[in-house]
Order: C-alpha cells, then sequence, then structure tokens
C-alpha cells in the first residue's frame, strides 16, 4: 500500500506552495498546526510572527459519490500578527511590517478560484476575525481564513500491494419481514462461479 499518494499528504505541499508564492520565506513563518491552538501552541506561534498556520479541518464527502468518493476537503488558515510599534500597525502595517488586513486579502486572493491540476477547485468560504481564548497581548490579532478544495479518491490511488484483497466480494440481501429469507452471496472476481450461503 502506498500511503504517499493520498489526499491529504498530496494536496498539503500543493496548498503550501501556492501561499508561498504571496508570502515569502524571507517575511513569513508557515508551518502545519493544528485545527484547535492551545495556548502553549500560540505561544509558539507568536515568537515567529508574521506567521500563516495551515490546518486541516475534515472531508465531506458527497451522498452521491459511487465507487470513487466526491468531497471537499476543508482547510483553515491562521494568520498572526503582532505589532512592533503603534497598535494600528497591527491592521495596516507599514513600511516596515506588514499588517493584517493586507495579509487576509492576499491569502483570498491566492485561494479563491484557484484549480488545482488533476485534483479540484479552491473556494473561500469564510473569513473572521478570531483570538486566543486566555492571551492578553494587545499587539497581537488573529485572523482565520477557511477553504475547501473540491476531489475525489478511490482505492486505487493507495496502490495496493495484494490484489487478492479485491478478488472475493460477500454481498447479503436482507428480505423485509422475513430476515430467514436473507440471502447471502460470495463472489469471486476471478471467474469462479459465487457461492450461496
Amino acid at each position: 500500500m502506498d500511503l504517499s499518494t493520498t489526499p491529504i499528504r498530496t494536496i498539503e505541499p500543493l496548498l503550501i506552495e501556492r501561499l508561498r508564492l504571496v508570502f515569502t520565506k524571507q517575511k513569513f513563518s508557515l508551518d502545519r498546526v493544528p485545527s484547535v491552538l492551545t495556548i502553549k501552541e500560540f505561544e509558539r506561534i507568536v515568537r515567529q510572527t508574521p506567521f500563516i498556520g495551515l490546518a486541516f479541518l475534515s472531508v465531506a464527502p458527497s451522498r452521491n459519490s459511487g465507487r470513487q468518493m466526491q468531497a471537499v476537503m476543508r482547510w483553515r488558515l491562521f494568520l498572526v500578527v503582532t505589532a512592533t510599534r503603534d497598535l494600528r500597525t497591527r491592521f495596516s502595517g507599514d513600511a516596515q511590517d506588514v499588517g493584517l488586513d493586507p495579509m487576509t486579502d492576499a491569502a483570498a486572493a491566492a485561494l479563491q478560484g484557484w484549480s488545482i491540476d488533476r485534483i479540484g477547485d479552491v473556494a473561500v468560504t469564510g473569513i473572521e476575525a478570531v483570538y486566543a481564548d486566555g492571551w492578553a497581548d494587545d499587539a497581537t490579532v488573529v485572523n482565520q481564513v477557511d477553504f475547501e478544495v473540491s476531489y475525489s479518491a478511490s482505492s486505487s490511488m493507495l496502490r495496493l500491494a495484494d490484489p487478492g484483497d479485491f478478488k472475493r466480494l460477500a454481498v447479503s440481501w436482507p428480505t423485509a419481514g422475513a430476515p430467514d429469507l436473507t440471502r447471502s452471496e460470495i463472489i469471486n472476481v476471478g471467474g469462479d462461479d459465487g457461492a450461496d450461503v
């Protein structure tokens, strides 16, 4: 089995590469973070501002999925800025420091409508100001940008090493109101006749 081709592992480096187009390594820290930040985690991040944290949230499969799962993968960006001079620069920035407002605008513009080759489209689903509960530094401000990536997935991307895992299929048909008439069948994909149970 090859787990290197799974959707989350495949999409994460592409998202980071995209964000690095607008948030260069020289000026911005960018790292994967948990979706819920503890105070300890937030203290680590604040020492690296301006900071962009990329967090995986969830996968929401479509009810219309067949053999291939059609889904949206939900992600969140945490944008963190600490003012180095007056508090106004937290939001607007100045000639020396970037502000939270331009960072938020740049993140949304980089993600919204981006079509990831052979994967799917990206849509920004929400932007809001947040705060770290228990953090009392007025100089630090945080926004979050939520977005989702549409994609499809199947077992073929796992490159299962043993095709024998899929050589037999067990199927049962329950009969409403008459459980003793439930029919089960084992289907041998290799060509052997199925056996009724």
